[in-house]
């Protein structure tokens, strides 16, 4: 009987809402988003947590009707669009500038397929996008997309996202920003790509029997990945660097 009575229509309003918004960031958020994961093993886990926190989340502050319901899911839907979005750019920053290096390696048509977007990519950019999973973890990341929607609750109440009218100002500044970003990540190689192009070609003009590809490709391709294992390091400790620029960003945003 006391079940009966706690489901009040706000109350039942609140869960649902809750529950689309944790259900969509496991459907939208980098690691959680991976096909890899079960959908109902996600589904059971959204099930779950939304119990948990469904007794500190603020409630439905609206009038319950069919429209502001479904206006309300559209909202939880978007906003999780908008954080998985924002996050999945650092990944796909790497991607591109795994695209960039495999096409000054040579590597461009020796592409594989990737299982989570199920589409042909680059070796180099499959490289890059698992070492940068494995370093997502490695900080917690995954930690931090719970803790971050635990947060919203209490900044961002359900309904109220189209509020906010600056989402395309954050898209366009961030988008600018990686696609330089990207650039530089790859411009080692590509440097030192086009600087040995620059020095056989002054050695093919010099000696022409010098066959460029059973001994020139050889060698920028060793070089490129000695390159690539110099600088790994650095560009993971960026990767990471950008991922918590993000979640602050995102805190900024909706705070």
């Amino acid at each position: 009987m006391e079940i009966i009575n706690y489901l009040t229509p706000v109350n039942v309003v609140t869960y649902l809402l809750l529950f689309v918004r944790i259900s969509s960031f496991l459907a939208f958020m980098p690691f959680f988003n991976y096909t890899a994961i079960p959908m109902n093993v996600k589904a059971a886990f959204a099930f779950w947590l939304s119990i948990l926190l469904f007794p500190i989340t603020p409630k439905f502050a609206y009038e319950i009707n069919i429209a502001t319901v479904l206006l309300s899911v559209l909202n939880e839907v978007a906003f999780a669009f908008f954080v998985g979005m924002a996050l999945q750019m650092v990944f796909d920053v790497l991607k591109y500038a795994g695209e960039q290096i495999s096409f000054v390696m040579g590597f461009t048509l020796a592409n594989v397929m990737d299982p989570n977007a199920g589409v042909q990519t680059t070796i180099i950019s499959q490289f890059f996008t698992w070492v940068a999973v494995m370093m997502f973890l490695s900080f917690g990341g995954d930690h931090l997309e719970i803790m971050f929607l635990d947060k919203t609750f209490a900044m961002l109440p359900f309904g109220e996202f189209f509020s906010y009218h600056n989402v395309y100002e954050y898209f366009i500044t961030y988008m600018s920003k990686y696609f330089l970003l990207g650039i530089a990540m790859a411009f080692p190689i590509i440097a030192i790509s086009l600087m040995g192009d620059i020095i056989f070609g002054m050695i093919m003009k010099t000696m022409p029997q010098f066959n460029l590809l059973v001994v020139g490709f050889p060698i920028k391709i060793t070089i490129s990945f000695m390159v690539l294992i110099a600088i790994i390091a650095s560009l993971m400790q960026l990767f990471s660097n950008e991922i918590l620029q993000v979640f602050g960003a995102l805190l900024r945003f909706i705070g």
